[in-house]
C-alpha cells in the first residue's frame, strides 16, 4: 500500500529513545543509511541530540552543516524530516559520542498503513441506498477510511449505507459508504457489528480525517501517561 504523509509537531512526535535512521549523500553520490537513536529533544532551540550515527558497526562523525535526512522509527509510523549537523563530541552527562542536529517544528508522518485505527465511540447515523428510513449508529473504532459500526439494523455486505457523523470541527454528511464485512452479533450490546468503508472521499476531507485521527491518538496516548 502506498505511503500517506502528513505534516505534524516535532514535539507531539519525536521522543527520547526513539530508533533513528540518517541518510547522508557521500561525495561521489551515494546515499548512506546510518543506524542512531534519540538521545533528548530541545524543542524550543529547535535541536535534536542523537546518538552517534554509525554505519557497518562505526561511528560516523560528519562535517559540521553537512545537510541529512533524518527518519524516527514509530509504531506503524516513521517521522521523516530534513536537518544539518550543527556539532559532535562527548556527552558531558553520558560520555557517550552524540551529535546534534537542526530540529524543524513539523515533521512528515510517514504511515506504513494507509490508515491508523483508534477506539473510538461516536453516536451517527445513517440511510439505506434506495431507503427512507434512517438509522442510528456507535461507532467502537474509527479511521480516516471507515469504522466499525454497532447498530441495531441487520446489513448485508457490500450494501452502500450514507453515513451522518459529528467529529467536532468535521462533520461527515451523507458521506457514502460500503458494508465490508460483518463482525458478528454483539450479545453484551445487541448489535451488529460491521466494517465499514468510507468512499468517493474529497483529498480535502480526507486530509482532514487523518489529521483528526492523529489528533485522537495523541489525546489518547496522554490519558495513558497520566494513568
Amino acid at each position: 500500500m502506498a505511503e500517506y504523509v502528513v505534516k505534524v509537531s516535532a514535539r507531539d512526535a519525536l521522543k527520547p529513545g526513539m530508533p533513528l535512521v540518517v541518510e547522508f549523500e557521500t561525495k561521489k553520490g551515494e546515499i548512506l543509511k546510518m543506524k542512531s537513536s534519540i538521545h533528548d529533544t530541545y524543542f524550543d532551540r529547535g535541536v535534536l541530540k542523537i546518538a552517534m550515527p554509525s554505519y557497518q558497526g562505526r561511528f560516523v562523525p560528519l562535517p559540521r552543516q553537512e545537510f541529512i535526512r533524518v527518519m524516527a522509527i514509530g509504531d506503524k509510523v516513521v517521522y521523516a524530516f530534513n536537518s544539518r549537523v550543527l556539532d559532535y563530541g562527548r556527552d558531558s552527562e553520558s560520555n557517550l559520542l552524540v551529535m546534534y542536529v537542526t530540529l524543524p517544528e513539523q515533521v512528515d508522518r510517514v504511515q506504513r498503513r494507509r490508515y491508523v485505527r483508534i477506539p473510538l465511540v461516536l453516536n451517527g447515523s445513517f440511510l439505506i441506498e434506495e431507503e427512507a428510513n434512517r438509522y442510528s449508529f456507535l461507532t467502537r473504532d474509527f479511521s480516516a477510511g471507515g469504522m466499525l459500526m454497532c447498530t441495531s439494523k441487520l446489513l448485508k455486505v457490500g450494501q452502500i449505507i450514507y453515513v451522518d457523523l459529528d467529529l467536532g470541527d468535521i462533520k461527515l454528511a451523507s458521506q457514502k459508504a460500503q458494508i465490508v464485512r460483518y463482525a458478528g452479533f454483539n450479545e453484551n450490546t445487541g448489535f451488529h457489528e460491521y466494517g465499514v468503508q468510507f468512499l468517493d472521499v474529497p483529498p480535502a476531507l480526507e486530509r482532514a480525517l487523518v489529521s483528526y485521527v492523529f489528533q485522537q491518538e495523541i489525546k489518547l496516548r496522554k490519558t495513558r501517561e497520566e494513568v
